[in-house]
């Protein structure tokens, strides 16, 4: 059963905006849409990798009731504070049920950890210096030329991340992931 604080992580972020449901309207089959999930019953469901979609018909939130970085903070807190195993970083280590953590303060060089990502607005500027720090390898993907994207994002994040006051995460320590089948290495 999904609680509370993790079903409106979930729906504010997921739910279908329109005219007729302007608080927004999540089922089953708009979420199967967004993580490529076929079948009926949890017991013939099936996820096709790569198939990944925002559903048709899906409308963003209205202007002026835009998910905004606070919003974003409340409910990632919110569902920390219920259910702090959201928070681990790790993955699964090559067989079922051996998710293995990373360690963050050996990821962040020191600057963050499991005690300190819960104070201010530590736990934001962790998730926004990491998807900083990741973008180059991730947009390698998507563009030709990565320079003018990553000056955007940059630009974008270093006005939220001087507005948050957080503290300067230098690198991350990509090694740490070498431990999972799936990693290439770099992050």
């Amino acid at each position: 059963m999904v609680q509370p604080a993790a079903y409106t992580f979930i729906y504010r972020f997921m739910a279908n905006k329109s005219a007729e449901y302007p608080e927004g309207y999540l089922d089953a089959d708009v979420l199967k849409s967004f993580f490529s999930i076929t079948g009926d019953t949890p017991e013939n469901f099936q996820w096709k990798e790569g198939y990944e979609k925002i559903p048709d018909n899906w409308y963003k939130r209205a202007i002026g009731d835009e998910y905004s970085i606070p919003f974003f903070q409340t409910d990632l807190l919110a569902a920390a504070l219920e259910y702090p195993q959201f928070l681990d970083v790790g993955g699964n280590t090559g067989t079922k049920n051996s998710f293995t953590g990373v360690d963050v303060q050996d990821l962040t060089g020191g600057v963050y950890n499991s005690k300190t990502l819960l104070e201010g607005n530590n736990l934001v500027c962790f998730a926004f210096q990491f998807a900083q720090q990741a973008a180059p390898d991730i947009l390698k993907g998507l563009f030709s030329s990565v320079t003018k994207p990553l000056a955007q994002l940059n630009t974008a994040l270093g006005t939220v991340l001087d507005k948050l006051s957080c503290p300067e995460l230098e690198k991350i320590d990509c090694n740490q992931f070498s431990k999972y089948p799936g990693s290439k290495g770099s992050c």
